[in-house]
């Protein structure tokens, strides 16, 4: 199964016991029934964040640039039909309300969330819900998915060759007992308090977009934010002093005439 069919599967499990109160409010039977309140599936938003280090050929340091990219699936969700059930329109112009929801709860700073990749994240709001649509068949931050291609086309924009001195990779956010402890006092149990399987995520992130009021009835749907750091280095290689190019290349024609002249004689 794709990895992020299991991590969506994973998110709408824990919807289901965040909210309980809410989804009983729901009036209607199926997703294509109209009633006075209808809640939509959860969806996931892929946000993905990291800091590129320039270096010159010598070590010294010559810039960091943060990166940032998101991708989600709710450009589908508005623009098509789910389960033959349209979307609201008004959706689009809720998006942006996710952020606030995301930079205000405490799992932001448990996690170590910078602040910049929080206040730029309103920039990736658009109609397509946060930046590139997903694509459904890549597995998780993988290329052809989108955002990834992008975040490394901009690791690779550096003016140069170079080579890559570190690299982290795609982490999930780090456990921490913090976390572990306000989660269950939202929740009103006991959970244990430790770490999940390796790659996963340890922090839900899970929102409210709406309600958004339509043709009478209210919609409500809940976005689950999948978040991922990368953080790489990178050094530009050396190049030839400007006053050697000419030398050198005259040594190279030498080289090459003379072994012409040698295998004429030959």
């Amino acid at each position: 199964m794709n990895l992020k069919r299991i991590t969506w599967l994973a998110a709408l499990g824990a919807v289901s016991v965040t909210f309980p109160s809410r989804a009983k409010a729901d009036t209607c039977s199926s997703i294509t029934d109209t009633g006075p309140t209808c809640f939509y599936s959860n969806y996931v938003v892929y946000l993905y964040y990291g800091t590129l280090t320039l270096d010159a050929p010598n070590g010294t340091l010559i810039s960091t640039t943060n990166i940032e990219t998101a991708e989600s699936g709710l450009a589908d969700f508005h623009s098509s039909t789910v389960l033959d059930a349209p979307a609201p329109p008004g959706f689009v112009d809720l998006f942006p309300t996710l952020v606030p929801q995301l930079q205000s709860d405490p799992q932001t700073a448990f996690a170590n969330i910078p602040s910049w990749a929080l206040t730029n994240l309103t920039n990736l709001a658009d109609a397509n819900g946060f930046g590139f649509v997903q694509d459904p068949s890549a597995f998780l931050n993988e290329p052809p998915d989108p955002a990834v291609v992008s975040f490394e086309s901009q690791l690779a924009n550096v003016g140069g060759p170079f080579i890559t001195t570190s690299d982290t990779g795609f982490q999930t956010q780090p456990f921490s007992l913090a976390e572990c402890e306000y989660t269950n006092q939202q929740l009103g149990v006991a959970l244990p308090c430790v770490p999940g399987p390796p790659g996963s995520s340890q922090y839900v992130f899970t929102y409210q977009l709406g309600p958004d009021l339509n043709n009478g009835n209210t919609y409500t749907s809940f976005v689950n934010f999948q978040i991922y750091s990368r953080d790489v280095t990178e050094q530009l290689l050396a190049t030839p002093e400007p006053g050697m190019v000419v030398p050198l290349g005259l040594g190279i024609v030498a080289v090459a005439f003379g072994r012409r002249k040698r295998a004429k004689r030959a």
